[in-house]
């Protein structure tokens, strides 16, 4: 394998010419330290037509991509035909144009399709493969995928079928290797955007890892800031309005503890639970959300840690839609940072401006510090010395 090819790389073109070449051929150039011009039964003068081949495409590539193509499709070409044919099991650098159209038949109009026998080997067929191993497998997807149009224009290139025809068995491997090469070498690979370091999933680390309950906070209120701002990421489009923890949705005219308003219709309503839901509660913890999925046009959403089975069949039947940890933890895997930071800064929000507690803000950025070094929320984060003043 050549220092410039990956492993990867390799694997393909050698899957790509066992398609055309003996098994037995194959087999004995894999105990060789290169190509066929290492195993000795590769002549100068028969080196030298290699090398004309490979320079003529050289020079034709970088006005048509698609010649590396059409002469790799010589060789295959070629060598199938050599198969079945021994006048062309060794190097004959006489071989012209006229010989191989005396020999064999095209039988194509518009591209080169030879007829040995009563078999055929077409150009075309080849270069269809040429170019899925270029594009797909070698991963150069600016190879030209116009089969037709390079096919179709064969005999602008007669020099390099002769030399396709002229080469021995070795001579055609070694060839296709050189071109395989080029190919690599002129052709850039795809480049696939990376960003380094990677975004942080700051709001799937915060469901995982932050914590739910401090001395200072209601108890409940971590888990339904994090649903507020899962919600206010989710449906953005919507007005919300929720109320401080323990605070009774009915004194407030609310249906849940979040509710989603497109004007004045309400669209979404949300009971927020930090509570594990089975059949035995899940009445007690939900019967206010199951009567507003059951009298209202509303979606209606409890967001609870877990929930089992048997009390989303009841959920199901007043038709609430439950969401549970492991649910946000799938979704929020097709979350891009943005979005997930949209849900963080709902979550700060939350504490901010409608829970009112500081302290709960300066918990929840120390955290984000953590996970999220460079997030634009941290020109609030107080420092400790601050703090202890």
């Amino acid at each position: 394998m050549p220092d410039s090819r990956s492993e990867h790389e390799d694997e393909a073109i050698q899957s790509f010419l066992n398609k055309y070449f003996p098994a037995t051929f194959l087999d004995r150039q894999s105990t060789l330290p290169g190509y066929g011009a290492d195993d000795g039964d590769i002549s100068d003068e028969e080196e030298e037509e290699i090398e004309a081949l490979v320079d003529r495409v050289d020079h034709h590539f970088s006005r048509s991509k698609g010649t590396l193509g059409v002469a790799i499709d010589f060789l295959m070409v070629a060598e199938q035909i050599s198969q079945a044919d021994d006048w062309l099991q060794g190097f004959n650098p006489d071989i012209t144009r006229d010989d191989i159209f005396n020999r064999y038949e095209n039988t194509a109009k518009t591209s080169l399709t030879l007829k040995h026998g009563d078999t055929r080997y077409s150009i075309r067929s080849v270069h269809n493969g040429v170019i899925e191993i270029f594009r797909e497998d070698l991963n150069r997807t600016n190879f030209p995928s116009s089969p037709g149009h390079h096919t179709g224009e064969w005999e602008r290139y007669d020099d390099m079928l002769e030399y396709a025809f002229r080469l021995s068995r070795a001579g055609r491997y070694e060839a296709a290797q050189r071109l395989f090469d080029l190919g690599l070498d002129r052709l850039a690979a795809k480049d696939y955007l990376r960003r380094e370091p990677p975004f942080p999933d700051v709001f799937s680390r915060v469901l995982q890892d932050y914590k739910r309950s401090a001395p200072f906070e209601e108890g409940g209120s971590a888990y339904q800031a994090l649903c507020y701002g899962y919600v206010k990421a989710k449906w953005p489009h919507l007005s919300l309005r929720a109320s401080k923890v323990r605070t009774g949705s009915s004194r407030q005219q609310r249906y849940g503890d979040i509710d989603g308003y497109y004007g004045p219709d309400l669209m979404i309503s949300v009971e927020v639970k930090d509570l594990d839901i089975d059949r035995s509660n899940v009445s007690d913890q939900l019967g206010t959300m199951m009567g507003v999925g059951e009298n209202t046009t509303a979606i209606s959403i409890a967001i609870c840690r877990e929930i089992s089975d048997d009390a989303r069949d009841v959920l199901d039947s007043s038709d609430v839609e439950a969401i549970d940890d492991d649910h946000l933890a799938t979704e929020l895997r097709t979350w891009d940072y943005h979005k997930q930071n949209r849900a963080l800064q709902g979550m700060i929000h939350f504490f901010a401006n409608i829970e009112e507690n500081p302290e709960a803000v300066q918990r929840l950025l120390r955290f984000v510090r953590e996970v999220d070094s460079e997030n634009s929320s941290l020109v609030h984060l107080v420092s400790e010395d601050d703090e202890s003043v």
